[in-house]
């Protein structure tokens, strides 16, 4: 789904803490408006015994007793929840933090049963979203909290859960390790989300854009874009309006989240640190990491890694060539083994192509390489190199390789990117907040944000990996005001102790290796950090196949 729509205030909310505090004050306003208020929630993960914050009167109190409070006064309260014990939870190996999914199940339940309402003023579904045969571990992992007063509608849409896991202040340490981010917008954009939600709350899959006139006329443009694999044609817009933006970019793209893993991002981001723009990647510290295990989400991203700063290196060695330097290339490429005749080529410097027109032939190979994953082309996640792996992400990378020549040549060199290393590159590096001093107590990037030239952001559920870019129900809020815009990323920046302009990251972050101030600071990744050992496949394979990564 793809729905134009516009908001009249748009609020950025960085952290548990701030939003938790957000979404007790909204359902405190909703109770005291009384009868003809409404409460719509659905989440992927929902804790009713989770504390909420005193706010505006209320004292501090559980999800449940703040929803039944309001409930009693007259507000009508829906919520959807993904059952998922009927799916991924199927799984042994996940343990959902601390809580197995059927406790959380049993909770609501025993709220409904035990506790006396007024008739159909709180009511729960539990949505079985599931994929398919080929991939069956997927979820609703949509956040919406959708609030209606007599006086206001508004939205919290973003990456936090209802959950004790998900609290977190602003000023990270060892004991506030979650890092998240949401938005709060009213107008328009209610009525859009609403209908969404309504058409989950019936059962329709997948929701249908709504056929009311077009009402944005709120001061800030907004597109409400979404994942959905259930019907007969899947949508997969997230991908497509991402892609799309970052292929127009021309200054900078900033992006946090816990893993980057889908191809056609990545590849799109490539492209753009090719003709020059600037990458500046957030994720959590591979091998610092407080929620433990990497290692599934860092092999693949250890190609990523290689890829994007191939986009900008000065030099390289190769495993067959040596050290190689631009300056002595006439062109060099992206090719995929088996594909190399198909037109599967991501043009790098110092290719002609690049250099003088911005290189429409990567446009025209990404689009198409959305259009094909958009439809469900799963034949180039096969693997030649290593067929019986289970998790063919991974393997689209691993069938990935440098094709350069030399100005001095008349043959080129092909090398498998596994085998490119010391790459010294201008213009990229992947990010992560490290807690010096705190072994393996580093924050969790969970917020799934991304800023394009300080005209537009992205806001919501999604992670900026395949599985959510191809499986998952997904939402996001994509906000195109520069003033908000610019505005929500320096305040990420000055969150993270950064400088505002984007060209001194780098610098900065360089300073901060070797610190021993017992403070976050953002430091620069490596190939290293992201290395996983062959021999550690056996270890987290079944992980990356239940997770697609």
């Amino acid at each position: 789904m793809r729905v134009d729509t516009s908001c009249d205030t748009a609020n950025f909310i960085l952290d548990g803490d701030k939003f938790f505090l957000e979404l007790h004050r909204h359902i405190r306003r909703a109770e005291l408006d009384g009868k003809g208020a409404t409460i719509r929630l659905a989440y992927w993960k929902a804790d009713p015994s989770l504390t909420l914050p005193a706010v505006d009167g209320a004292p501090q109190r559980t999800l449940a007793q703040a929803l039944s409070s309001a409930a009693k006064a007259g507000v009508k309260v829906q919520v959807i929840l993904w059952n998922g014990w009927k799916s991924e939870c199927f799984v042994p190996h996940h343990h959902f933090w601390r809580e197995d999914w059927t406790a959380w199940l049993d909770k609501w339940k025993h709220l409904l049963t035990e506790w006396k309402f007024p008739d159909g003023s709180l009511e729960f579904k539990y949505h079985s979203y599931a994929g398919t045969t080929l991939h069956p571990f997927t979820s609703l992992h949509i956040k919406i909290a959708l609030f209606k007063t007599s006086g206001s509608e508004d939205l919290l849409l973003g990456g936090m859960n209802l959950g004790e896991d998900y609290k977190s202040a602003t000023t990270h340490d060892a004991a506030n390790h979650w890092h998240d981010a949401a938005v709060h917008l009213k107008g328009d954009i209610h009525r859009v989300v609403g209908h969404y939600w309504s058409e989950l709350w019936a059962g329709k899959t997948p929701p249908a854009a709504p056929h009311t006139p077009d009402r944005s006329g709120g001061g800030k443009a907004v597109t409400f874009v979404t994942t959905d694999i259930q019907g007969k044609k899947a949508e997969r817009d997230i991908r497509k309006e991402l892609v799309g933006h970052i292929q127009k970019a021309k200054q900078f793209v900033y992006m946090e989240n816990q893993a980057l893993t889908d191809p056609c991002i990545i590849d799109a981001l490539v492209a753009a640190a090719a003709r020059g723009v600037r990458i500046i990647l957030m994720v959590p510290h591979p091998k610092e990491t407080v929620l433990g295990d990497y290692s599934g989400y860092a092999y693949v991203m250890n190609f990523a890694f290689r890829a994007i700063a191939m986009a900008g290196m000065t030099s390289f060695t190769s495993k067959s060539a040596g050290k190689v330097k631009a300056s002595d290339l006439k062109d060099c490429s992206l090719r995929y083994e088996g594909w190399i005749l198909s037109g599967r080529s991501l043009l790098l410097p110092p290719s002609p192509q690049v250099q003088k027109t911005g290189c429409l032939d990567n446009d025209t190979y990404i689009t198409d390489l959305e259009k094909r994953l958009h439809a469900g082309d799963d034949s180039l996640m096969q693997s030649w190199k290593h067929p019986n792996l289970p998790f063919r992400p991974a393997s689209q990378f691993m069938n990935r390789g440098v094709h350069w020549k030399l100005k001095t040549a008349w043959l080129g060199t092909w090398e498998y990117l596994e085998n490119i290393t010391a790459i010294e590159s201008e213009s990229f590096s992947m990010y992560s907040p490290l807690l010096n001093g705190a072994k393996g107590k580093s924050p969790y990037v969970h917020s799934k944000v991304a800023i394009v030239d300080d005209k537009l952001a992205f806001i919501g559920s999604s992670n900026w990996t395949y599985r959510s870019m191809q499986f998952d129900a997904e939402v996001s809020a994509v906000i195109q005001d520069g003033a908000f815009v610019k505005a929500m990323r320096e305040e990420i920046f000055e969150h993270w102790g950064m400088p505002k302009n984007v060209d001194q990251w780098r610098a900065a972050a360089e300073q901060n290796v070797g610190k021993t101030d017992g403070k976050v600071n953002i430091v620069p990744l490596t190939l290293a950090d992201l290395q996983v050992s062959y021999t550690s496949l056996t270890a987290w394979g079944s992980w990356a196949a239940g997770n697609m990564i």
